[in-house]
Parts: C-alpha cells; sequence; structure tokens
C-alpha cells in the first residue's frame, strides 16, 4: 500500500495500468471470455453497492426529519445523530459513483458526444477512461489515501465532544472511492474497446433525464 501511496513513476503507472489493461486484453485477444468476464463482474459489482447505498437516501430522510421533531417539538438534540447524516451523506455519493458511471448517470458536460454514431463514442470514451478519468481517480487515490492513513494513526474522531469517533472510516471511503472508479472506467474502456472490434458488449440501461 505504501509503494501505491507514493509519488513514484513506478506507482503511477501501476495504477494507470489498472484500466488499461482490460481494454488491452480485448483488442488483442482472440476470444472475448476472459475481458468480458472482468466486465460483468466489474459492473456487478458496482450494481451492487449501489444497491446497498441507496438505502442511506431514505435513512437520511428519516434521520433529518426525526432531527427536525426533535429539537423544534421537544428541544432536544444530538451531535452523534446530527454528524451520521453527513456520513450518509458522503457515503451514498463516494460509493454509488461508479453505478452512476456504468449507467451514464452522470453529469456529461458535452454537445458533441450524442451526435456520434457508435463507433465515434466508444473513441470518446476509451479516450476519457485513459486520459481523463484514470489519471483524476489516481490523484484522488494517492492525496486521499494519504490523508486516511493519518486520520488512521490517531484514530481522529469528531471535533466535538459528543460527535462519532470514526472519522478515520469516513475519510477511508475517499480512496476507496478511486479505486471503484478506476475499475469502472477499465469496464468502461473495455466495453468502448469491443465496440470498436465489432464485438459490442450490451451494457446496462442508461439514466436518462429531461432538461
Amino acid at each position: 500500500m505504501a509503494f501505491l501511496l507514493a509519488n513514484t513513476p513506478a506507482s503511477w503507472a501501476l495504477l494507470w495500468a489498472i484500466p488499461a489493461v482490460l481494454p488491452l486484453l480485448v483488442l488483442f485477444e482472440r476470444t472475448r471470455l476472459p475481458a468480458q468476464g472482468a466486465v460483468r463482474a466489474i459492473d456487478a459489482f458496482s450494481t451492487l453497492i449501489a444497491e446497498v447505498v441507496k438505502w442511506l437516501a431514505l435513512a437520511m430522510v428519516v434521520m433529518v426529519a426525526g432531527l427536525v421533531i426533535a429539537r423544534y417539538v421537544f428541544g432536544l438534540t444530538t451531535i452523534k445523530a446530527q454528524e451520521s447524516v453527513l456520513y450518509m451523506h458522503a457515503l451514498l455519493f463516494l460509493l454509488a459513483a461508479p453505478a452512476a458511471l456504468l449507467t451514464n448517470g452522470h453529469v456529461r458536460v458535452d454537445i458533441v458526444y450524442e451526435k456520434l454514431g457508435p463507433r465515434g463514442r466508444a473513441w470518446v470514451d476509451l479516450a476519457g477512461s485513459l486520459l481523463l478519468l484514470a489519471p483524476v481517480a489516481i490523484v484522488i487515490f494517492k492525496y486521499g489515501g494519504a490523508y486516511a492513513a493519518r486520520a488512521w494513526a490517531i484514530h481522529e474522531g469528531s471535533p466535538e465532544v459528543n460527535g462519532l469517533p470514526l472519522v478515520y472510516w469516513l475519510k477511508t471511503a475517499i480512496p476507496v472511492f478511486a479505486v471503484l472508479m478506476l475499475l469502472q472506467g477499465a469496464a468502461m474502456a473495455a466495453r468502448a474497446a469491443f465496440v470498436l472490434t465489432d464485438r459490442p458488449l450490451a451494457g446496462p440501461q442508461a439514466v436518462e433525464e429531461v432538461i
């Protein structure tokens, strides 16, 4: 782990290889089965995590409603409950992000992508995964990992006297998010490579929003 967090060319290259290996495997393999299985496994893992953490949204609604009633009806407050809402909010967005990428549910600031054909979109997805998503995820992993490591070293807790003593667990979600995004980026790059080799791999239904 220390090697991966180190700011060395070797560690950067190794982390960048994670999303690069799968599309290369697709481009040069004679059978699609190994890469297809890896893509399916990553997709399923991202979906499973999203299915679990989505319940945090409901939990936040219930918790906030309870906090409002407790404070303005009964005059009661609790720091731990208030901080738990922040924890759930952070975990929901960090851990569900790979599934959003999988279903194209993220914000895409692009006026060209929708006008491209399948191969054009595949080139954009491949380049975006390897040249944009991967470097950003690696930076988040390295600096977020060091950030979390310092919190673990002192078992960092809430700055509030009666707050949750689990800040170091919450900060761990940052490098975990980065790794999950690297993996899902690898799956996206591999899916693009399948399209470019005329072997498209069906994916989950995209999320469409009308604005």
